[in-house]
């Protein structure tokens, strides 16, 4: 049966996965370039118009969370953010204040979602969840089985508040029981930077 780990590093674990996805270019660090191709790829694979509200505003919201999170992370001041700022600025941040994390992730997040709710229902429906998945990089295996593990109901849909919930608790639970740590599939299973891992 799949499983997440230990509770005492699970949320260690799951920082060091998502570095993976906010690395996109894989040179070691998160700077500038990644939150734009992010942006590009979530948009792209989403097939909405570039110029399309939706589109722009991921953009914006991108850029601002690039500023304020270079704030937070950048120790060294070089304008980017390594595998170990990451883990350890997300930590000590936000991931012992869940308050300060909404303040700053949650406003990407809505922004991520409307471009995801491609008819404008409240709805992430499995096609378009699927589609964001594949945008950060996730295994096809993990895709399944993050909106398998996300949709208790089995209505074949998440709602934007419920996505919202399980982003939140992704990036600052330690419960192993969190629902949102599914938010990408089992992590114990995802290949994590080698970066980051040689820091463990």
């Amino acid at each position: 049966m799949t499983g997440l780990g230990n509770a005492g590093d699970l949320l260690e674990r799951k920082i060091d996965v998502c570095f993976g996805h906010v690395d996109v270019d894989g040179d070691g660090f998160f700077e500038k370039a990644d939150v734009m191709a992010m942006a590009a790829r979530i948009i792209a694979f989403q097939e909405i118009p570039f110029d399309s509200p939706q589109a722009i505003g991921l953009f914006v919201s991108y850029q601002e969370f690039m500023h304020h999170i270079l704030e937070y992370l950048d120790v060294d001041g070089d304008g980017r953010i390594s595998p170990d700022e990451w883990r350890k600025g997300i930590i000590a941040t936000f991931g012992e204040n869940p308050e300060k994390f909404d303040a700053l992730f949650r406003p990407l997040a809505e922004s991520i979602w409307r471009v995801c709710d491609r008819d404008g229902d409240g709805t992430v429906g499995a096609d378009e969840f699927l589609c964001f998945q594949k945008a950060v990089g996730s295994s096809e295996k993990n895709r399944q089985l993050a909106f398998e593990r996300l949709d208790v109901n089995g209505d074949g849909s998440l709602s934007v508040d419920e996505i919202l919930s399980a982003y939140r608790e992704y990036y600052t639970s330690r419960d192993p029981a969190a629902r949102g740590n599914w938010l990408y599939g089992d992590v114990w299973e995802t290949q994590a930077p080698g970066a980051v891992k040689a820091g463990l």
